[in-house]
């Protein structure tokens, strides 16, 4: 799986992209582990509680996990999840 990284989750993670090689069956999981191997900080980026940060913005193959099952929606080994901060303009 393909994890893609925008804006200040990039400077989290310290890279743009990489791979998730270790099976997951939700984003949860997939979410929680990225936690485990990024720290803290990144874990309080994307979580509120046991719920997702509502400043974070996560698709799945370009789908909006809003429109999906939010963090219980179900991942492959072939998807591209993308994480994004919510960000306002004018």
């Amino acid at each position: 799986m393909t994890i893609r990284y925008f804006a200040d989750v990039r400077k989290l993670t310290g890279c743009g992209e990489e791979t998730w090689s270790k099976a997951v069956p939700d984003l949860r999981s997939l979410l929680l582990g990225l936690s485990v191997q990024h720290g803290t900080a990144f874990e309080r980026r994307v979580f509120e509680g046991d719920q997702l940060n509502s400043t974070i913005i996560i698709f799945i193959n370009g789908r909006d996990v809003a429109h999906l099952k939010g963090l219980e929606s179900p991942l492959g080994d072939d998807d591209v999840v993308a994480i994004f901060p919510m960000v306002a303009g004018g």
